[in-house]
């Protein structure tokens, strides 16, 4: 018997096929906060830029949990092109509670390590 199991959660596999696939304009993002702004692709993908207290800025795709059969989650791309898949964290929406987590890129990349794999 063989037996396939990817490492690769759903969620992460459609954000990643949507990033190769689809074009998201970045420069008609809707405000939602005076650090986050933020559209919805025509696929279901909130895409957006978080500003970080030091003027850095991270990109995210992220997907509900509602249009998928896992936790959801969200990639984020930060200011060196690194991009980092967080599942969970966030329900139907991307929202930030914790505001000090925008401290500077540091602190924001702990922060999201700990909300890792928490159910929205």
């Amino acid at each position: 018997m063989l037996l396939c199991i990817s490492c690769t959660s759903e969620s992460e596999n459609f954000l990643e096929e949507r990033l190769a696939t689809e074009n998201f304009d970045f420069s008609v993002l809707k405000p939602k906060s005076k650090l986050l702004q933020s559209n919805l692709s025509n696929s279901g993908v909130e895409y957006g830029i978080i500003s970080l207290d030091n003027k850095q800025k991270v990109k995210f795709w992220f997907v509900s949990h509602h249009f998928i059969s896992d936790k959801g989650g969200t990639i984020y791309e930060f200011p060196n092109g690194e991009k980092k898949f967080i599942s969970g964290m966030h329900c139907c929406e991307v929202l930030f509670h914790d505001t000090e987590s925008f401290r500077d890129l540091s602190t924001f990349k702990n922060y999201l390590e700990t909300k890792n794999g928490t159910t929205p």
